[in-house]
């Protein structure tokens, strides 16, 4: 009986001094990281999130959990039997279990679907330390600085409506559909899809074997301002509009923008609702080119919210007010009411073009 009471006491001792150690040194000399392959991507891609714990001191640690609160809509394609995953509406708990000898690096890799835009990121984690018999002891949390920001989903230009299409064809190869362009040739240039047969370069061609057409300096810029209607809730008939139709209607700004800056052309955008980090104004980025200013317009767009901060009849009458010629408008719209429309009129009777997207309805107004 005495040999089991000293078994017993000498078993306690070691399982406190082990359970002391553990907590006094465990977590020291232990680093964390978590990184992705991509900070920006498009809405449906995937990103490889890349887990890096190492463990720099000659004492092991049989068990280590870690664990984060992550943006439910970050959907992990594989669950791995050393992963835990309890989701919610808006967070996941996302917790990773390792066993880490002395002097070790473990790296693990999880591949991470993101199928809504958005911005999302990650605050923090909790490294939870567990002792020899697994009995879970000190935990120590520590700031994150991990974001993810997704882009709207880009289309192809067959997927807009003919009208659309068309419009934006004619746009970005400078051919105004209601005003009379002059311009003069300014050299030659690859043929582009919507070009007019009447702008090829024969000689040009026959000589090179590629088909080129004139390059033309015009009076009219190709220039674009896209007008994206935040609001989601058709007085008129009493409708509210669904969330996937504002998705929708972002995925064809972001795709229309990108449709004219890769071809040379130039595009803005005018967004009526709340922007993330804004105080609540009407969002205005102007007419520009370049790579570096489709980045931007993809940076506001991924923290446009559904909320309207000005209605867009009261929008389309600073626009008017404004008396501006000669501009080519894309107004992308769940709905538009008969003061709207009337409205849409009179902005093109002032010499602009103004071309309408209504989601879920093959045409235009």
């Amino acid at each position: 009986m005495a040999v089991i009471v000293w078994v017993v006491i000498i078993m306690t001792l070691l399982y406190l001094i082990q359970r002391f150690v553990y907590s006094m040194f465990g977590l020291k000399a232990v680093t964390y990281d978590r990184t992705f392959s991509s900070s920006r991507i498009y809405a449906g891609q995937t990103v490889v999130m890349q887990e890096t714990i190492a463990n720099r001191k000659r004492l092991p640690l049989p068990w280590l959990r870690v664990e984060s609160l992550l943006p439910a809509q970050l959907v992990f394609k594989n669950r791995e039997a050393h992963m835990a995953i309890n989701r919610g509406d808006q967070l996941q708990n996302h917790a990773s279990v390792f066993s880490i000898p002395s002097y070790t690096e473990i790296v693990r890799k999880h591949e991470i679907v993101c199928p809504q835009r958005g911005r999302y990121r990650i605050a923090s984690f909790t490294l939870a330390l567990g002792d020899v018999v697994g009995v879970s002891g000190k935990s120590v949390t520590q700031a994150a600085d991990c974001e993810i920001v997704v882009y709207p989903r880009l289309k192809e230009l067959s997927d807009f409506p003919l009208d659309a299409r068309k419009f934006l064809q004619s746009v970005r190869s400078m051919i105004s559909p209601i005003m009379e362009d002059h311009y003069y040739v300014a050299g030659i240039r690859p043929y582009r899809q919507g070009d007019s047969f009447r702008m090829v370069n024969w000689n040009a061609t026959a000589k090179s074997g590629e088909l080129l057409v004139h390059k033309r300096e015009s009076m009219q810029d190709n220039d674009l301002t896209i007008i994206l209607n935040a609001e989601l809730l058709d007085s008129a008939h009493n409708v509210r509009i669904s969330r996937d139709s504002f998705e929708e209607a972002l995925s064809y700004a972001a795709s229309a923008a990108q449709y004219m800056i890769s071809g040379g052309g130039k595009a803005g955008l005018i967004y009526n609702g709340m922007v993330e980090g804004n105080a609540g104004t009407v969002f205005r980025a102007p007419t520009k080119s370049g790579a570096a200013h489709m980045n931007t317009l993809l940076e506001a767009m991924a923290g446009f919210l559904p909320e309207t901060t000005l209605g867009l009849s009261y929008l389309l009458e600073q626009l008017i007010g404004e008396r501006t010629r000669g501009m080519n408008y894309m107004l992308l719209s769940a709905f538009v009411d008969r003061k709207q429309e009337q409205l849409i009129r009179q902005l093109r009777g002032q010499g602009n073009s103004v071309q309408l997207l209504l989601m879920g309805k093959e045409g235009a107004a």
